[in-house]
């Protein structure tokens, strides 16, 4: 089944422009090298007057019937990856996506 795995996380402060260029041209690379993950789409996240929080969201396309054997795949691959001191450690948030089923569906 597909889903989409969200991914909440942010730079350190100053650090922005480091971490995105390792999320765009490393991290990103990396995750897509995973059995399972199809893409990925980033995103800012905005307030309601509209101005940015700080908080970077990966959207990632994935296809697989068990979401909690994913997520601890991508946890198992994490040593391996090339990380960067840019990212905020204590932020990601990891949120699963399944399409709405509802009536008519």
């Amino acid at each position: 089944m597909r889903y989409i795995m969200s991914v909440k996380s942010r730079a350190k402060p100053g650090r922005e422009d480091d971490y995105d260029h390792w999320y765009d041209e490393v991290h990103k690379a990396d995750m897509l090298t995973l059995s399972g993950i199809l893409s990925c789409d980033r995103y800012r996240e905005l307030d309601m007057q509209g101005k940015e929080t700080g908080e970077c969201i990966a959207q990632y396309a994935v296809e697989t019937d068990d979401p909690a054997a994913l997520l601890q795949s991508v946890f198992a691959a994490t040593p391996t990856m090339r990380m960067t001191e840019a990212i905020d450690l204590e932020s990601p948030q990891f949120t699963f996506l399944r399409p709405h089923q509802g009536k008519g569906a």
